[in-house]
């Protein structure tokens, strides 16, 4: 294993413990659903107050409602991750020559920005990542609402923002690695 495989699985591995340790917790009776936010896993967290749920503008207690994990949301998540990190894993692949692609090179530096981008959250609660919504973006196209299209249309100017974002950020550590090589080649 390279320098670059252990750097992703390393990375990989503290950000699918989080999600896995961290997930999203909600409030529900049945119909009403809200987000508590990311708690610890085996600590449930407190039920809140929902101000103006009952006709006449009445507050339901917390006690009217149950406090669950969703489960299949936290399967996708980490299941987005996972197969990120593994495609991740097989671009930094060592190769039978016994050479392992670079950031410093555009088109890997470019590859690792889309995988990357598709981990990234457009919501933090609940967690949906960007790679969650594409898969989902058929679904909604095709829903009928008014909305569909736009929901649609989204996706790839979003993932298009984001990944030109992670390329600059990466563009600009690959220069810094590169320019503390040559100070240090420099030195010797």
């Amino acid at each position: 294993m390279n320098a670059a495989n252990r750097t992703v699985l390393g990375v990989g591995s503290i950000v699918l413990m989080g999600l896995f340790l961290f997930p999203c917790w909600f409030e529900t009776n049945g119909q009403y659903v809200k987000q508590l936010g990311h708690h610890y896993l085996f600590s449930k967290p407190a039920g809140v107050p929902v101000e103006c749920y009952l006709v006449g503008c009445i507050t339901a207690p917390a006690s009217y409602f149950h406090v669950v994990l969703d489960r299949k949301d936290m399967f996708a998540t980490l299941s987005n991750v996972a197969i990120v990190l593994g495609v991740l894993l097989l671009l930094f692949k060592t190769g039978a020559d016994g050479t392992s692609r670079s950031i410093r090179d555009p088109m890997t530096r470019w590859a690792f920005s889309g995988l990357v981008t598709l981990v990234l959250p457009i919501s933090v609660t609940p967690t949906v990542l960007l790679g969650m919504y594409g898969v989902s973006v058929p679904k909604i196209f095709f829903s009928g609402e008014d909305n569909s299209l736009v929901g649609s249309l989204a996706f790839p100017v979003v993932f298009f923002v984001y990944a030109g974002v992670v390329y600059l950020i990466t563009t600009v550590l690959a220069w810094i690695m590169a320019r503390k090589k040559d100070g240090l080649d420099s030195v010797r």
